[in-house]
């Protein structure tokens, strides 16, 4: 609802609304644009009273330092509301009995002279410091064709190449080692290919060559 007003000056009628229908303070004519205090009350004008223009910048300026007041506390609250810290006092290290500590300092844990453990009867074979290290007996170092050169190897004659490739198969299933070679100079008559062995193996290679019938023209030990 809008409340009328009259103006006391020029008589002109005029409306004016306010939140709530309550209102005291300052309204201009719209037709003269003259001054006036009013109090309106449910949408009701009580009063309408001439006002001069310097009543109306004393009552801006009273209304500026209320709003500023109320900034500055929602900013910054007063003294007496905020939390008094509490003073900090410096920390003093506790005396010592019959000792002067200085406050610079702070007191050292005393010092413990380190000891080795005993050694147990069943740790005597440990070394200690004062034993020597046991020197271990190193072995010769021998290149592998020295180690093989110095290895007695045996020799297989056969008279046919077939009984050779049947040997051969059978001592490679065994596990015994062979290498082919030609026969040494002069052989008997017979074939030109042998079968070489360790000599380490010889009582294996014949037990082996007597148990499956193979007919040879004898084993020979080659001399290093």
């Amino acid at each position: 609802m809008f409340a009328q007003i009259i103006c006391p000056s020029c008589q002109a009628m005029g409306q004016f609304s306010v939140v709530g229908g309550n209102y005291k303070g300052p309204y201009r004519c719209w037709k003269c644009r003259a001054l006036c205090a009013v109090e309106i009350e449910n949408d009701r004008t009580i009063s309408c009273q001439p006002m001069a223009e310097n009543e109306l910048e004393e009552l801006d300026d009273k209304q500026e330092a209320q709003k500023k007041e109320l900034i500055d506390d929602v900013r910054s609250p007063s003294a007496s509301q905020s939390p008094s810290a509490p003073p900090q006092t410096p920390f003093v290290w506790p005396k010592a009995p019959g000792e002067v500590i200085p406050q610079n300092k702070s007191p050292e844990s005393p010092k413990q002279s380190f000891v080795w453990p005993k050694v147990s009867d069943n740790e005597s074979n440990i070394p200690t410091q004062s034993s020597s290290p046991q020197v271990t007996p190193k072995a010769p170092f021998v290149l592998p064709a020295e180690r093989s050169s110095r290895m007695s190897n045996g020799i297989i004659l056969f008279q046919t190449i077939a009984e050779l490739v049947k040997t051969e198969k059978l001592l490679t299933n065994e596990g015994c080692t062979t290498t082919r070679v030609t026969a040494p100079i002069n052989p008997p008559s017979g074939c030109a290919i042998a079968l070489r062995f360790p000599w380490s193996q010889y009582e294996t290679v014949k037990s082996l060559l007597g148990r499956a019938g193979v007919q040879t023209q004898g084993i020979r030990q080659l001399l290093d």
